[in-house]
């Protein structure tokens, strides 16, 4: 890649890197997931209908499916191809404005196309509103927004139960405060210094992610991101109601950097009982 093609990668996202900490890393898909994922998902759709596919839950995470068709406006172009994208912009209980890309850049044949995205947004477990809108720009300074008229998009979040926290600290020591009980729920909190492999950046953005891997009593292994962008915030892993103990580990990894490393208590992974 040219050095001025570089700059222009970098301009082209400045737009989404507004407050872009605490973001997740959006997966490079042109369409929304296929139903039956588990990841509840909000569609705004072409024709100016918003759905809900799921249940949104604090401390887990949702997608943001998002049809570029409802912000047609800027859609400039230049000597490489496509030079606009469109980001959201959300707010969690009135808080920081943070913003991520719903759109994706694609090259081909030396041309690069700006496609469909989707972005995901981890929840803190105490988690309660949810407010968004929508922007679109394009390096010739065309300015879209989609807010709902101005009032934009609020969606107020389910609070099932948590019982207990489990803290991974970065002196390499951990705690459990509460009680892990049958159908409720853990919290996860995890320093990312225990991981401090793998961090390079891609875009401007972290190309590297940080995953909590567990399983109960010795079944399924299921995983879920502890981190948006740069920061890492807790999330919540619901208890089956049969369950008797969790095991838990981590690993960090860059696909760009073809880098991996694991906490895992050299392999014995951290086991806690549930009552």
């Amino acid at each position: 890649m040219t050095v001025s093609r570089m700059l222009r990668s970098v301009l082209m996202m400045a737009p989404a890197l507004i407050a872009a900490l605490g973001i997740a890393a959006a997966p490079a898909a042109a369409a929304p997931p296929p139903a039956g994922t588990g990841t509840p998902v909000l569609h705004f759709n072409a024709d100016g209908s918003t759905s809900i596919e799921g249940t949104i839950e604090s401390g887990h995470p949702v997608h943001i499916d998002f049809d570029p068709a409802r912000l047609p406006d800027c859609r400039g172009t230049d000597e490489y191809g496509d030079s606009w994208g469109i980001s959201v912009h959300y707010r969690i209980d009135g808080g920081e404005v943070r913003a991520y890309p719903v759109t994706e850049r694609v090259t081909a044949g030396g041309k690069d196309s700006t496609i469909r995205g989707l972005a995901t947004v981890q929840l803190r477990p105490d988690t309660r509103h949810l407010q968004m809108w929508f922007v679109a720009e394009d390096r010739a300074g065309c300015h879209e927004e989609d807010t709902d008229h101005g009032a934009t998009y609020r969606f107020d979040i389910a609070q099932p139960p948590v019982l207990a926290r489990a803290t991974y600290h970065a002196d390499w020591s951990e705690t459990l405060t509460g009680t892990l009980r049958k159908g409720g729920a853990l919290v996860i909190n995890y320093d990312p210094a225990r991981l401090p492999q793998c961090r390079t950046t891609y875009r401007g953005y972290p190309a590297w992610a940080i995953a909590a891997f567990y399983r109960f009593d010795g079944g399924p292994v299921q995983s879920t991101t502890v981190n948006q962008g740069a920061e890492v915030i807790p999330v919540r892993i619901d208890i089956p109601a049969n369950a008797q103990k969790i095991e838990t580990w981590f690993a960090i990894s860059n696909y760009h950097a073809q880098c991996s490393a694991y906490d895992s208590d050299y392999g014995r992974n951290y086991t806690f009982s549930i009552n």
